[in-house]
């Protein structure tokens, strides 16, 4: 029997786009530019239908004016499909939404949540950053959007339903990683439950790894970053490189049944 897919996106996050085509780190072998270039290729030269890529945050790294932003769509503006767009804890949320997405300075919000059906599937997308947070890097829902979330999950509505999030909502178990995590994401799980029936999993960035955590049924899948990765495991007190820096992205695709998702490394020589 032939499975027809309801859905296909590409789930990317984290390529940290930096105005210096150069710009390293001790930590990555290779500039966030050449790793995002080689991750468009390989996005771009997929051998199946792809009706939208994800990009969960952190778009840019440490933006400075509005600038960053411009240079950064230039360079995603090459892949050849829709892409959905999240803030991470990196990003400056005012040039996120006036310098990269071109939305007017009265449409300017403290919170870029957005919703979108494709193929009968509804896409929730909520901006986790914490502005309050002065090392950027831990993730908060107000309530309003988690009244929004709620509301969404409670409605009788038979649809697919695909979450995404640029922090992790349950902890990872690694005290390093889990001091950066999304400070209220259990409020989230309890709504989430609300469509658990429904929900064909929830899509986040952030940690620069591949991640499945399962929690009362509901599967978080976290994608690699565009840059550089690291590794955690339970009880880790430290980050580790991960041997392979390879970009990498997840290959999600939905049936009626089921929830496919494939983890991609990028092939690069440094």
């Amino acid at each position: 029997m032939t499975t027809q897919p309801l859905l296909t996106f590409v789930h990317i996050s984290d390529t940290h786009f930096h105005p210096d085509p150069g710009y390293i780190e001790p930590v990555a072998p290779h500039s966030a530019r050449a790793s995002t270039v080689a991750l468009i290729e390989a996005v771009n030269t997929l051998p199946m239908s792809i009706d939208f890529v994800l990009h969960t945050g952190d778009v840019v790294h440490h933006p400075q004016s509005g600038s960053d932003y411009t240079g950064a769509l230039a360079l995603l503006s090459q892949i050849r499909h829709p892409v959905h767009y999240l803030p991470g804890n990196h990003d400056n949320l005012a040039l996120f939404q006036s310098h990269f997405l071109g939305e007017p300075d009265y449409r300017i919000s403290a919170h870029y949540d957005t919703q979108f059906a494709v193929n009968g599937v509804q896409v929730v997308l909520l901006d986790s950053h914490a502005p309050a947070d002065e090392s950027g890097a831990f993730g908060y829902l107000a309530d309003e959007q988690l009244a929004w979330i709620d509301a969404i999950c409670a409605a009788s509505d038979a649809r697919p339903l695909v979450v995404g999030v640029h922090h992790h909502p349950i902890p990872l178990g690694a005290p390093w990683i889990d001091t950066m995590v999304l400070t209220n994401g259990m409020r989230l799980h309890e709504s989430l439950l609300k469509a658990r029936q429904r929900l064909r999993g929830v899509f986040y960035g952030h940690i620069h790894e591949s991640v499945v955590t399962m929690r009362d049924g509901i599967a978080y899948f976290s994608a690699q970053s565009a840059w550089f990765q690291t590794r955690t495991w339970v009880g880790a007190a430290a980050p580790v490189r991960d041997t392979l820096q390879n970009p990498g992205f997840n290959l999600v695709t939905l049936t009626e049944n089921d929830t496919f998702v494939r983890f991609v490394r990028v092939p690069m020589t440094f």
